[in-house]
């Protein structure tokens, strides 16, 4: 794997880089909330001012600061925002979510160079010419059929990345297959989940790791759930928190969205056919052993065990990484002690050791 270096950067005193990530942190934030704004409340010629203003003092910081590898993405990019102002690009959800992600992708860039003075080429390369190419694109009904390109070959990249980490621990790979109708919905199902993610504030990588969490405690069951059928309940599980978007400060509508929510997740994937089992697990993933959950207050063998494993996985996973899921907020053991705690309340005792014996396979391939 090559790589790319930024000596003038290294070399500046940490406390100047320091104050770099700073700021690029909080321009990130203002154009997260901005894209958010634009897709919960509407288009307007005002944000993408906004927007264009804090990728350009994004640029220029990363411009003085030497990060010219890095400065020549940030350009493309503000160069699109600003075809976008001038009327001749139209702004679309793809390129939204295309903006939030290169700016994510950027930053870990820079962190990499920060800590070992190197960051990887190939990333860089894929941002670079996937945003050169939806530039020079002269028809705009195809840029955004380039930004979900881009998208995808960002979330691969991720994905092999993750892969190298841990060569060594073959057992962690879950290979689901699918029909061809069901690759084609379970695609569509990813697309929503990480565009609902971005509204809500969550990280892109959040709706993988739950996938791939409930497809290891699921491969440590005796009897497990249908792979598929589980794959498309871990995309489509929190659709319904969608409604919370348009409560702004109402708290009484934000609490009745949230109890809702499974029922209106589900109804949702209910209007794609042949996923009738993840549709139960969506509807009733926030139902608990004991029968003190919600919608429905369902107890024991009446919730189907793909909606207790989704809970499981939803709950170590927000535990560990946080709302960001830029780092750990939690040490991972005392995420599997909170879900341990819920043994025999939360979650039935054989899918807790199912739980514990996936985790223990992933702390033994992330050791080597």
């Amino acid at each position: 794997m090559s790589h790319f270096a930024c000596k003038e950067f290294s070399a500046l005193e940490k406390d100047l880089k320091d104050d770099l990530l700073e700021c690029y942190v909080e321009a990130q934030q203002e154009i997260e909330e901005i894209i958010n704004s634009i897709e919960g409340e509407g288009f307007s010629f005002d944000k993408l001012d906004e927007l264009f203003r804090s990728l350009h003092s994004m640029k220029g910081n990363c411009s003085v600061c030497f990060l010219d590898p890095l400065v020549g993405v940030l350009h493309k990019l503000e160069e699109i925002v600003d075809g976008m102002r001038g009327g001749y690009i139209q702004y679309h959800h793809y390129l939204g979510d295309l903006i939030n992600v290169v700016i994510e992708k950027v930053y870990s860039l820079l962190q990499q160079i920060y800590q070992s003075h190197v960051a990887e080429s190939e990333l860089r390369d894929i941002l670079q010419q996937g945003l050169d190419g939806i530039y020079a694109e002269e028809d705009d009904a195809e840029r955004p059929k380039l930004a979900a390109l881009l998208l995808k070959q960002c979330s691969h990249q991720v994905i092999e990345e993750e892969e190298e980490d841990c060569r060594d621990a073959s057992s962690l790979i879950i290979k689901v297959e699918y029909t061809d109708q069901q690759q084609t919905d379970i695609d569509l199902f990813a697309g929503f989940s990480h565009k609902l993610n971005r509204l809500l504030g969550y990280s892109a990588e959040r709706s993988e790791r739950i996938l791939k969490l409930c497809q290891l405690i699921n491969a440590e069951l005796r009897a497990p759930v249908d792979p598929c059928q589980l794959s498309a309940a871990a995309y489509m599980h929190n659709m319904g928190m969608a409604l919370i978007l348009n409560c702004k400060d109402d708290e009484v509508a934000k609490q009745e969205a949230t109890m809702n929510h499974p029922m209106v997740g589900a109804k949702l994937l209910s209007k794609h056919e042949g996923w009738e089992d993840a549709v139960d697990m969506v509807k009733a993933h926030k139902e608990r052993f004991d029968g003190t959950g919600y919608p429905e207050g369902l107890v024991g063998p009446l919730i189907p065990q793909g909606a207790f494993i989704l809970s499981m996985a939803v709950m170590f996973i927000d535990s560990v990484w946080g709302k960001s899921g830029s780092e750990y907020n939690k040490s991972a053991m005392r995420a599997v002690q909170s879900v341990n705690f819920e043994s025999g309340k939360g979650f039935p005792q054989h899918l807790i050791e199912s739980f514990n014996a996936a985790i223990r396979k992933a702390l033994v391939a992330k050791r080597k």
